[in-house]
């Protein structure tokens, strides 16, 4: 999916299972139905015979969909969908690779490769990757534009110890580590601009930004990217759909 940031998170993930090819079947026929408020979905009987899928594989593909809000489901009623979910075009909880998304925003995307670097991990890059101090990291930074003005700078930190083949240029952590991204677990941090940032997104010092720092994971659970990204946050409406939900204590 990527061809410039050859390390980050946004990589292609592994072939998903039968219940997340449903559910993306589901999206499609959402989508393409132009739902208005209020409208119903098929039954998960219909839905079963339409996609050759068991009724518990449906149920589990619109359990996912209600997770995201995607659709709404009420007792006795039946399983709607969620337009106002269905128009938020950049959600933050989705992962998104960074072409797409200045291209969903209304830009034309490029890219710039601004280097590599092996080093020794700092303190917190370890602690993020569960290494011990000073093991070796290899890091890449690029820059991602929209109409050719730089809006996103994102830094890729993995093990060294994960490199196992001879560079290609395209997605480092799966071509020469053999890695899958499986999940993410992003902090979202308000920052200001510092001056190599100020530069690398000709932005002045001290310009407010959207910063996420973010660790990808394998299939293992296992810490294999850290990520840091910073966004010109004039060129991008991040949302989110938020449930309300019961803690016990």
């Amino acid at each position: 999916m990527r061809n410039t940031s050859q390390t980050s998170s946004r990589l292609p993930r592994k072939r998903g299972t039968r219940v997340e090819e449903v559910a993306g079947r589901l999206r499609v026929l959402i989508a393409s139905r132009n739902p208005q408020k209020d409208e119903s979905l098929p039954s998960e009987p219909e839905l079963s015979r339409r996609f050759a899928a068991s009724r518990a594989t449906v149920r589990q593909a619109l359990t996912l969909l209600e997770a995201e809000g995607v659709i709404i489901r009420r007792r006795g009623l039946g399983t709607f969908v969620n337009p106002l979910a269905l128009n938020m075009t950049t959600r933050l909880e989705e992962v998104w690779d960074y072409r797409e998304m200045i291209r969903v925003s209304g830009y034309a995307p490029s890219s710039e490769f601004v280097g590599m670097s092996l080093a020794p991990a700092s303190s917190k890059v370890a602690e993020k990757l569960g290494l011990a101090p000073g093991l070796e990291v290899l890091t890449t930074t690029d820059v991602f534009l929209a109409n050719g003005i730089p809006v996103i700078c994102c830094a890729d930190t993995i093990p060294a110890g994960l490199v196992r083949h001879a560079y290609v240029e395209k997605d480092l952590l799966e071509s020469r580590c053999g890695q899958h991204v499986d999940y993410n677990i992003a902090e979202v941090i308000p920052t200001v601009a510092e001056k190599r940032i100020s530069t690398l997104l000709n932005c002045r010092r001290g310009s407010p930004l959207l910063y996420l720092e973010e660790v990808g994971f394998n299939t293992l659970s296992q810490p294999v990217v850290f990520s840091e990204e910073y966004y010109r946050p004039e060129f991008f409406s991040f949302r989110v759909l938020r449930k309300k939900t019961s803690v016990v204590r």
